[in-house]
């Protein structure tokens, strides 16, 4: 049912602004009677008395509908939690904590934060499609990106497109940690 969402939205926009029922209905010429039947949601406004109270109130009548929009794949970690991910390949160690992931019908989104503690030979390289950004929060490294190396230090980050191998070819402190996010087409 849309009228008592719509009209609920129509009171908060009223309360926020500071304006009683008679305010808004000399500002907006729409009758107090009506306006009180809308904020009950006993009867559908028209999209110009909509407008109008939109107007009064000061938002965009947009603000109305907010809430008759399906819900969105949201992701809330708290501090310190997440999901521990196993990775194959690395010959680094890496300890993956997933924070975040959304997956629309045209995009998948993660967020991981990533601890850095042990040294093995040979330099990791990752390869998959889509673009990274990787920034770092503790120590330092050296990152390689297709042909190119970076120096990465605290603070520092880095934006590139996946394709090209990249990984970290040197840690220059005993642990690293780093955040990256990987944004990628949905097949």
């Amino acid at each position: 049912m849309l009228d008592p969402i719509i009209g609920m939205a129509v009171r908060e926009g009223r309360k926020s602004a500071g304006k009683t029922l008679t305010e808004l209905s000399k500002s907006s010429g729409v009758s107090t009677a009506m306006i009180s039947k809308i904020e009950r949601g006993q009867v559908s406004g028209s999209i110009a008395t909509l407008q109008a109270l939109a107007q009064a109130i000061g938002v965009p009548i947009i603000n109305f509908f907010a809430e008759t929009v399906e819900n969105r794949e949201i992701s809330h970690v708290r501090s310190g939690e997440g999901m521990t991910v196993e990775r194959w390949g690395s010959t680094y160690g890496h300890a993956y904590k997933m924070i975040g992931k959304v997956s629309s019908d045209q995009i998948e989104f993660e967020t991981f934060l990533i601890t850095l503690k042990e040294t093995a030979s040979g330099e990791p390289v990752f390869q998959h499609p889509g673009v990274e950004f990787i920034r770092v929060e503790k120590g330092s490294m050296t990152y390689r990106c297709g042909s190119r190396t970076f120096l990465l230090e605290p603070g520092d980050s880095l934006t590139f497109e996946t394709d090209a191998p990249h990984g970290p070819i040197a840690l220059k402190s005993e642990e690293v940690v780093f955040l990256t996010v990987i944004a990628r087409a949905k097949k």
